[in-house]
């Protein structure tokens, strides 16, 4: 039988791989081989170390993404990631910090301009509705409940961060502080670093929306330390005067 492009195509929706690669032979044959034998969701060895996080953390980017550009469109970012297109499937697939560093660099590069990938934090929408933690942000009776809420389910979203935050009067100051040696493919990516803490400082605004509330976009201050950064917030916050004191919350 004569192969053609068609073959190419399908085969490469089958595994997961980008059709340029399956072409010249430049796939990773050990991740295509588990694959056909059995576990198409495997995931490449640059998303598994450190996995921290989850996909459904950018399940309503793919979710934007095919409502905007379409299916075909969206496998094919996958593909370009060595990733298979049902690989959303299971939302709670554990993944590292690499994967959605490198998602955001994909979708630049495919022509999402700087102003659309902004767009993408205050579309989280799109995977929170449904669930029990969107229904308990929906829930939420002003910004004070909203973060009191975030604070308390910081894990749900990742755990590649250290997460430390009080309320102080009508701020809410958050600290996250990230190991950047654990993150070698993003410590040495300078653009693709910037870009995923340019995506964290906008999405931390839109958790309000969650609640129908205005976003609320927080100062932010960036420290390099050695092996580490640290990422320090402060958000300004509407306060309930029926709600108990902040000193009460936190004894």
């Amino acid at each position: 039988m004569r192969i053609n492009e068609s073959h190419f195509h399908k085969l490469s929706l089958f595994l997961g791989i980008n059709e340029n690669e399956l072409y010249q032979g430049t796939y990773n044959r050990e991740l295509a081989r588990k694959r056909v034998y059995g576990s198409p969701l495997s995931l490449p060895e640059r998303y598994e170390k450190n996995r921290h996080g989850f996909l459904r953390s950018s399940a309503h980017i793919l979710r934007y993404v095919v409502l905007t550009r379409g299916q075909a469109f969206a496998d094919r970012i996958l593909q370009n990631l060595s990733l298979s297109p049902l690989i959303y499937s299971d939302i709670n697939t554990p993944v590292n910090l690499t994967y959605f560093a490198d998602l955001l660099t994909t979708l630049a590069s495919s022509g999402f301009s700087q102003a659309e990938l902004d767009t993408l934090a205050s579309v989280m929408f799109l995977s929170m509705q449904g669930t029990k933690l969107g229904q308990k942000f929906q829930a939420s009776k002003n910004h004070f409940e909203v973060y009191k809420n975030l604070a308390e389910n910081f894990s749900y979203f990742d755990s590649n961060f250290e997460y430390r935050s009080e309320f102080v009067g009508k701020k809410y100051l958050l600290k996250t502080t990230l190991p950047l040696d654990e993150h070698q493919n993003i410590k040495n990516n300078p653009q693709a670093l910037n870009r995923l803490l340019r995506y964290r400082h906008i999405l931390l605004a839109w958790f309000p929306y969650l609640a129908d509330l205005a976003p609320t976009f927080p100062q932010v201050e960036t420290v390099h330390l050695p092996g580490q950064l640290e990422i320090h917030y402060k958000i300004d916050i509407q306060m309930n005067p029926k709600q108990p004191s902040v000193l009460e919350l936190l004894s």
